[in-house]
């Protein structure tokens, strides 16, 4: 049977989301259709259809805009919702749709794509490299005393429609420092503070706590109790400051909760600043989260948007089978900060694939790593170290909300 890909009508979405939560064993909500409304751009988002029209396949994508080192920001399409029924698998369906959207992203001028991968490996061979990593934090309320002090006094909770108002510009502020954080539309912060938005089975309502121009929370409490002594868990969904007092602050806040016994914070950049704040540092458990993985569609534009913390120059060669005008060889001149990037037939220091290259060009992976690894092979002994040099940043990459 022939498969027609085609993006989707606004009066088609429902049947967009519903196909999509079937490959998964489920179905979607009332909620999970109202934020599909909000969110989806149904020029960036495609279905396979059979003869009789009926959906076997989904993919999308979000007009996104990634922070660079340097405060700089580029166009990133952020790939989501890609789901293919079983019974239409092995057929070339995901390499169609992977094709379309970034061929598609590249015409609408974005130099960058993002997704959140269940699975990494499928990835992998359209480019994507784990560039962004995350941990989740967590805080035992006895032990989470913090060294740095902060105004808890002048933190209060706000209601849905006060921190739809101040929220975004807090972030805003971060985004100008920290490296990899996309921003957010405003049908993903409509959906993020609707007033309709219920809460997760066995979790307390969601709530807003504003440090006014300086840091924000959101936040839930998951009661439980345990020999009659409470044991809930406050989850803490978001948390930005711009400032370390600020910081300080909303920590404490959002861990000296009434019937909690721990905070737990996902998706936090690896060098967040509480885990410097923490006077027992032993006792706050961290593990790996969900990294976000990064593909470059226009290298020469981030190597030469995003800043660098030394100079040096350096040859790439960089292999890419999707997109063969990314592949070939680039000289990377750095000087007083600034990087160029261009074409040239001078021999290569490093060689390496577009997955590696998308993987380190934020500061947040090691090329030697991948060197060691046999991913990344170099001219002399100090060219990957040199890379790695260069695309140093003073801050981890950060992105903390998916999509």
């Amino acid at each position: 049977m022939t498969l027609h890909i085609r993006t989707i009508a606004p009066d088609e979405i429902d049947a967009f989301i519903w196909a999509f939560r079937a490959v998964f064993g489920g179905a979607p909500d009332a909620q999970d259709l109202a934020q599909a409304r909000l969110r989806l751009e149904c020029d960036r988002s495609f279905v396979a259809v059979d003869g009789r029209e009926e959906v076997v396949a989904t993919a999308g994508a979000h007009s996104f805009a990634m922070s660079l080192p340097g405060g700089g920001q580029l166009g990133c399409a952020g790939i989501t919702l890609v789901s293919v029924r079983a019974d239409q698998r092995r057929r070339g369906l995901l390499t169609r749709f992977m094709e379309r959207l970034l061929q598609q992203a590249l015409e609408r001028g974005d130099a960058i794509a993002a997704l959140w991968a269940s699975e990494t490996p499928i990835y992998g061979r359209f480019g994507f490299g784990p560039a962004i990593s995350t941990v989740e934090i967590t805080l035992d309320r006895d032990h989470a005393a913090l060294q740095h002090p902060g105004p808890v006094e002048e933190v209060r909770l706000v209601d849905h429609s006060l921190a739809r108002e101040a929220f975004p510009a807090i972030r805003g502020q971060v985004s100008a420092t920290r490296p990899g954080l996309l921003t957010r539309p405003a049908g993903f912060w409509d959906s993020l503070l609707d007033e309709e938005t219920t809460s997760p089975s066995g979790s307390g309502p969601r709530l807003h706590a504003l440090l006014p121009g300086r840091a924000y929370a959101i936040y839930r409490l998951r009661p439980d109790w345990t020999d009659g002594a409470p044991t809930g868990q406050v989850v803490v969904s978001e948390l930005h400051a711009t400032d370390a007092e600020a910081a300080a602050a909303m920590w404490r806040f959002v861990t000296d909760v009434d019937l909690a016994s721990s905070t737990v914070a996902g998706r936090r950049a690896v060098d967040d600043p509480v885990l410097a704040m923490v006077v027992d540092r032993g006792r706050t458990r961290v593990a790996e989260d969900w990294p976000l993985q990064v593909r470059l569609l226009d290298l020469a534009r981030v190597l030469s948007t995003r800043t660098y913390g030394t100079d040096g120059a350096l040859v790439l060669e960089v292999h890419d089978r999707q997109l063969p005008e990314q592949a070939g060889r680039w000289h990377l001149e750095v000087s007083g900060g600034r990087g160029s990037c261009r074409r040239t037939d001078r021999p290569a220091d490093v060689r390496l694939d577009i997955a590696a290259l998308s993987t380190v060009v934020l500061g947040g992976a090691r090329t030697t790593q991948l060197a060691a690894a046999g991913r990344v092979s170099e001219d002399g002994d100090d060219a990957a170290a040199h890379l790695d040099r260069l695309l140093a940043t003073d801050v981890a990459p950060w992105q903390e909300f998916m999509f």
